[in-house]
C-alpha cells in the first residue's frame, strides 16, 4: 500500500497532511480562543466584582456619615430636650418660693401710693399665709376705701379688719388730774389674705370700735 502512495520519495496524497495541520491549526485556534474567553470573563468578572466592592464601600462610607450625622443631631435634641426639661423643673421648682415675695412686693407697691385721706401705716408684718397691716384712719369709712382699695392687688383674696378702736390719749404731765382723753380717728388691725392660702383655724375677731369720752373732774 505504501509502495502505491509513494513514488520515488513523492506523496502522491499531499492533501491529507494538509488537512492534519488545518485540523490541528483549528484545534489551536479553538483553544486559544476558548482561553481567550475564559480570561476575558475571569477579568470582566473580576473587575465587576471590583466595581461592586468599591460600590458599596462608597455607600457604606455614606450610610456611616448619614449615621454619624444622624446620631449627633439625635444627641443634640435630646441634650437641648434635657435641658429644657430641667428649665422647666427649675421654673416649677421657683414658681411657689417666687410667687410669696413677688405677691408681697406687689402689696407693698400698693402701699407705698399715697392713702386717701389721711389714712397713716403704721405696722407690716408678713406671715407665711397672711400679711398684718397696723393703720390709722381719721374715720370708719376711710378706712374701708382704702383696705377696699387693697383688695384689687394681685393674689390678694380678701382683707379683714380684726380690731379698730380710738387711740386713748396718755394724761398730761402738767395736769395730774387730768385723766386720759381718746383721740380723734382709729387705730385698726387688718389681715391680708392671699388666694389658695387655707383660713386658719380659728376664725377672726369680730371688728369692734371702742370709744372712751374723756372725763374731767
Amino acid at each position: 500500500m505504501t509502495g502505491l502512495v509513494r513514488l520515488d520519495g513523492f506523496n502522491l496524497l499531499p492533501y491529507r497532511s494538509r488537512k492534519r495541520r488545518e485540523a490541528r491549526n483549528r484545534r489551536l485556534v479553538a483553544l486559544a480562543t476558548a482561553g481567550f474567553a475564559g480570561c476575558a470573563a475571569v477579568g470582566a468578572v473580576a473587575g465587576w466584582d471590583a466595581f461592586e466592592l468599591a460600590r458599596l464601600e462608597k455607600q457604606r462610607s455614606q450610610l456611616e456619615a448619614a449615621l454619624g450625622r444622624s446620631s449627633a443631631d439625635a444627641a443634640e435634641h435630646g441634650r437641648l430636650t434635657d435641658a429644657e426639661s430641667q428649665r422647666r423643673r427649675a421654673r416649677e421648682a421657683a414658681g411657689p418660693l417666687a410667687a410669696p415675695g413677688a405677691r408681697f412686693l406687689a402689696l407693698l407697691d400698693a402701699l407705698a401710693e399715697p392713702p386717701p385721706g389721711g389714712v397713716v401705716l403704721q405696722r407690716v408684718t408678713q406671715r407665711p399665709q397672711e400679711v398684718e397691716l397696723a393703720a390709722f384712719a381719721p374715720d370708719s369709712q376711710t378706712a374701708a376705701r382704702w383696705l377696699k382699695h387693697l383688695e384689687t392687688v394681685r393674689d390678694v383674696q380678701t382683707v379683714e379688719v380684726v380690731e379698730m378702736k380710738r387711740p386713748v390719749l396718755p394724761a398730761l404731765r402738767s395736769k395730774p388730774g387730768k385723766t386720759p382723753g381718746v383721740a380723734s380717728g382709729y387705730e385698726f388691725t387688718a389681715l391680708v389674705r392671699w388666694i389658695g392660702e387655707t383660713s386658719p383655724r380659728h376664725p377672726p375677731k369680730a371688728v369692734s370700735v371702742s370709744s372712751k369720752r374723756s372725763s374731767n373732774k
